[in-house]
Parts: C-alpha cells; sequence; structure tokens
C-alpha cells in the first residue's frame, strides 16, 4: 500500500470512476488573495445635504491568521472613496461617508471592495483535557442562548444528555461534532432558503454550513462550553465560498476550531479564513447602509461571491503510521470487516479526522470518524461494511477503497468473487438513534433502524409510563433495510417512560420527564441477553433577507451575507 498526498485519481475497477482533489483536511498553511465586492445602489427623492454612510466589514487579524495586505475602497460614480475603520459591536468595519448625496443622484450605483492577501497556519495540539462536571467561570456570554442556538431547549438538552454523556471535555467535543456530521444531511436545495436555528435542524435533520453550526453550538453550550460563532471564507476541495464554523474554549488549550459540516474538531484546516466571531450567526453582519434623509431612499444591495486566488499552498506530513487490514476477497452479499492500525506520530494529542472511501455498492456505518489520539498513541479503528449483493456466474469484480487522513491517503482493492454456496449473515438490526421531542402535552419518541443483514428479522417495541404499557408494536425489518420509527405518548405528565426494543438483545432507555421547564433525562439501560424465543414469550408474539429598521430620518439596511451565499 501506498501513501499518496494531496490529489489523488483513483479509478474503481467495476466500471466506475471517481477523483479526488486535494481534501481541506489535508491543509496546513495556506496563502491566498480574497477579492470580496458588494454592489449596490439608491433611489427616492434625493435632496441636498442628504447623506449615506455604508459599513463593510473589514478582514480581521488574528493568531494564526496573518494579514499580509489590505485594500478596501468604494466606486460612486466616478469616484474612489477610501475608508476611516470604526468598530461596531466589537468588530472592525471599514466607513464610508457620502456627506451630499446629491452629487450623485444622476450615477447611483456603488460597488464596495475588499482585497486581502491572507495567510493562515493550521496547529494540530491539544493541551490537557478538562471535567466537565467543574463549570467553566471564562467567557459566560459565549455559553447562553441566542436567537438561532436554543440552549434552553428541552429537547436538545434531552438529546445532549443522551449522546454525549462524557466528563471529558476533549470527549465530549469530538462526539458532538461526529454526531452532527453524521446525522445532519448536506441540503444544497434549501443553500439560499435563510438560516434555521439549532432547534429547527435538529427537528429537520437537514441544514447547510449555519445549521451545522447552530445546532454543534447548541450541544456545546448546553455542556457548559463557550463557543463562538465564526463567519469566513472556506475551501470545500473545489471551490472558495462563504462559510460558518465555530470556536470553543478549553481551559488549558485556549480557542480551538471545530467545523462539523467538514467533520473538524481540535484543528481546523487551512483554508478556513476568518472574518468575524460573534455570539450568533445573526450578528455577523457584512454590508450596513444608513442614510440620513428629508424623504426616505431605499438603498439596495447585493454581496457577491468572493473570488479567490491561492497563492501558495503547504499540506500535513508524517502526522501518522497505519496498517491497514482488509480481507482480500469476499463473497456476495457478505458482512467483513476493514480495520486500520494508526500511530500518532506528530508529537501532539490530537483529534484526527478518519474517512473509508468505498464503492458505492458496498454499504458501509459511519464511514467518517474523528479519533483522539495521545501523543504516540496507537488506535485500531473498525468498520463493518457490506459486499454487493450481485450475481454473477464466472470471473470476479475488483474495486478500489481508500483511507483518508489528514496527511495522506492510503489506496488498496478487494475482489468480490462467486459463491457457490449461499452466505446466510441472518439478519443484523442496529438501533441508529432515538430522540425525544416534546410537543404540546404529548412525548415523541423517534427512532432510526437498520438491518445490515441478508435476512429479514424482526424488532420488539415497548413502551411503559411508570410500569405501566402504552404502547407495543411488532416490526419486520427486510434485509438492508432502514426505518425511522415515531410514536407518540400523549398526555404526558411528570413521571419516567421506559423504551424497550429488543433486536433481538433487549435495549432499555429510560426518559424522564420533569415537573417543569427543566430538560428531559434518558438513560440507556444496559440490555439483558435473552434468546430470541424468549424475547418472543415474553411479548406473547407468535415466530415471526435584508431586515430595514427605520426611526426618524435614519434606515439601517443590514445586508446578512449568510442569507445570500453561505456554503
Amino acid at each position: 500500500m501506498k501513501k499518496l498526498l494531496f490529489l489523488v485519481l483513483f479509478v474503481l475497477f467495476a466500471s466506475s470512476t471517481f477523483a479526488l482533489e486535494f481534501r481541506p483536511s489535508t491543509v496546513k498553511t495556506m496563502d491566498v488573495t480574497i477579492t470580496s465586492e458588494a454592489t449596490g445602489g439608491f433611489s427616492g427623492i434625493i435632496t441636498r445635504g442628504d447623506e449615506l454612510e455604508l459599513l463593510f466589514l473589514s478582514m480581521q487579524e488574528e493568531p494564526k491568521q496573518e494579514l499580509i495586505s489590505l485594500e478596501e475602497y468604494m466606486e460612486l460614480g466616478e469616484k474612489r472613496i477610501d475608508p476611516k475603520y470604526i468598530e461596531r459591536e466589537g468588530l472592525k468595519y471599514a466607513q464610508y461617508k457620502i456627506d451630499d448625496l446629491y452629487n450623485y443622484a444622476e450615477t447611483n450605483t456603488f460597488k464596495v471592495v475588499r482585497k486581502a492577501r491572507v495567510k493562515r497556519e493550521s496547529v494540530l495540539g491539544l493541551g490537557e483535557d478538562y471535567n466537565l462536571e467543574n463549570m467553566i467561570e471564562e467567557f459566560a456570554e459565549f455559553k447562553e442562548a441566542t436567537g438561532y442556538i436554543e440552549v434552553n431547549d428541552q429537547e436538545l438538552r434531552s438529546k445532549a444528555s443522551l449522546e454525549f454523556d462524557s466528563v471529558s471535555q476533549i470527549e465530549t467535543i469530538r462526539e458532538i461534532t461526529e454526531w452532527v456530521n453524521n446525522n445532519i444531511e448536506y441540503d444544497f436545495e434549501n443553500y439560499y432558503a435563510g438560516v434555521y436555528s439549532a432547534k429547527d435542524t435538529y427537528n429537520s435533520r437537514a441544514g447547510v454550513c449555519d445549521e451545522f453550526a447552530n445546532l454543534t453550538a447548541a450541544f456545546t453550550r448546553i455542556k457548559g462550553i463557550p463557543t463562538k460563532y465564526v463567519t469566513g471564507i472556506s475551501f470545500d476541495g473545489q471551490r472558495f465560498g462563504l462559510h460558518g464554523w465555530l470556536e470553543v474554549y478549553l481551559p488549558k488549550t485556549g480557542w480551538i476550531g471545530v467545523d462539523s459540516t467538514y467533520g473538524e474538531a481540535g484543528y481546523l484546516d487551512a483554508a478556513h479564513f476568518t472574518i468575524a466571531k460573534t455570539t450568533d450567526a445573526n450578528k455577523a453582519i457584512d454590508l450596513v447602509a444608513i442614510t440620513r434623509s428629508r424623504e426616505p431612499i431605499i438603498v439596495t444591495t447585493k454581496l457577491n461571491l468572493p473570488e479567490v486566488e491561492i497563492n501558495s499552498v503547504e499540506f500535513f506530513e508524517n502526522l501518522t503510521d497505519i496498517k491497514l487490514n482488509i480481507p482480500t476477497q469476499v463473497p456476495p452479499g457478505e458482512i467483513f470487516e476493514i480495520s486500520a492500525e494508526i500511530k500518532n506520530i506528530s508529537g501532539e494529542r490530537a483529534i484526527m479526522p478518519i474517512e473509508l472511501v468505498l464503492h458505492d455498492k458496498f454499504s458501509i456505518d459511519n464511514n467518517k470518524k474523528l479519533i483522539f489520539f495521545e501523543k504516540e498513541e496507537t488506535k485500531t479503528i473498525n468498520w463493518e461494511a457490506r459486499a454487493p449483493n450481485e450475481n454473477f456466474e464466472s470471473g470476479f469484480y475488483t474495486y478500489g477503497l481508500i483511507l483518508l487522513l489528514p496527511d495522506g491517503n492510503i489506496s488498496d482493492s478487494i475482489k468480490v468473487i462467486p459463491s457457490k454456496e449461499y452466505t446466510d449473515v441472518g439478519s443484523d438490526i442496529r438501533v441508529k438513534d432515538v430522540s425525544p421531542f416534546i410537543s404540546g402535552n404529548n412525548l415523541e419518541l423517534k427512532i432510526s433502524l437498520e438491518n445490515l443483514g441478508n435476512k429479514k428479522g424482526i424488532v420488539f417495541v415497548e413502551i411503559l409510563f411508570e410500569g405501566n404499557q402504552v404502547e407495543e408494536n411488532e416490526i419486520i425489518l427486510q434485509e438492508f433495510e432502514e426505518r425511522n420509527l415515531a410514536y407518540v405518548v400523549r398526555n404526558i405528565r411528570p413521571g419516567k417512560v421506559t423504551l424497550k426494543i429488543n433486536i433481538p438483545e433487549e435495549k432499555i432507555f429510560e426518559i424522564t420527564i420533569p415537573e417543569k421547564e427543566e430538560p428531559i433525562t434518558i438513560q440507556e439501560i444496559k440490555p439483558e441477553n435473552k434468546s430470541y424465543e424468549q424475547l418472543a414469550a415474553d411479548f406473547g408474539f407468535e415466530d415471526p433577507g435584508i431586515p430595514i429598521v427605520a426611526g426618524g430620518t435614519i434606515i439601517f439596511i443590514l445586508l446578512m451575507a449568510i442569507l445570500l451565499l453561505k456554503k
């Protein structure tokens, strides 16, 4: 096996080809020139002495982001205007003031330009862990609820208590980032539909970068971790665009990057360029237009896609030693294991994104993982996969696979060979997710199941309130089927709801409904080992936009770039 760096073109011999361009997670340093433009115009009854003030968010300099050069200006008619600089809600803005707008009434369009050369460095390395049983006292404002981050929502708090129960801060950050990355679907069709809150995203399980960030921030703040919302520009492997991500605070490390859209935590690749850091997505306003006039003036604005020129790029090297273990051949439909022994040789404690890419005809559970490594630590990472369930009389198919790491990629192949005997692995049913939802006096439980086996299987579901049965159901899951179930417990009152799922091993979840506005608490109980027959007997079954604020003669037009152009 050969470690390939930066650019991979990998041919899958089973009549399929795909290309992986260089991945952002491999970028150690990047030097770019970013040109951002906003265009617009004004209309209305313009009189002598009418004023226009434009504020355009300036590029911020920060540790590990060097601002090499910055050119900012406004063009109005044939005039070029240089800015003054002001601070607004903790952010630096380029300020352009037109004292007599009447002089430009016939050339009523303008352009504002920000051209910055920026060099970004990615730093791999975490300090000591922190025990979350001890409250983090610093940065209280970054732990509070905001417009898009509903920290006090019962359902979000309940889900956080179920999924992320570690007292380790590093492990909690890793778990939250991985869960959001694996469970929220990137919804490009609603790219321009607006920004949705953490609760909206939890309900829909879909969104783009802002929604990934909002839900992640809600979970981290619920766990008591100070969390900043970051807006900027990033590279997704093919193009640059506006993007949103987070920074979280570790007492023994400082602020570290978290991007659940890309599945990165603990370090961010150097293809992230920061423009603003705030408490919420609605605070990062790119362009503000203010008029002072005798008659109302309408100002229209549009923020265009940034143009980015890469001046130089450097990639990570020598972070890991890897041994990839795969079967040389498998029969059709076989469930098999792929493992990777990975040693951290970076010299730092780090969370690393690791992804196993197989041909589309294979199925694999959670191919993207975030793994925390101590210095010089070796871990074995396992994936379960299922070979294509195809019949062919002779010959074999060879499929490629790639293991993606921050310092490069490992490539190999696997043969699917015909088998005269049918490989019966039976049913293999998994509980992927359990989530509670409150609506009025009703509790809704959503359950996600999948059957990885090549035979149908039976699932028994039982729901009890204070020991009394309120629901029971038998579900048949066909081979390779995924299914989402929903059960509603009506007229819920304070007490304990018990959810039992038998697949056939028993999983028990206890859900505590509080007296008042406290979070629902959920605890998974260790399952008992029962035979299929015992389970059946137990259940008695037989076999189976733009906001405008006007006050006096002042009109604020706030243009949020994240509502127009976001990744």
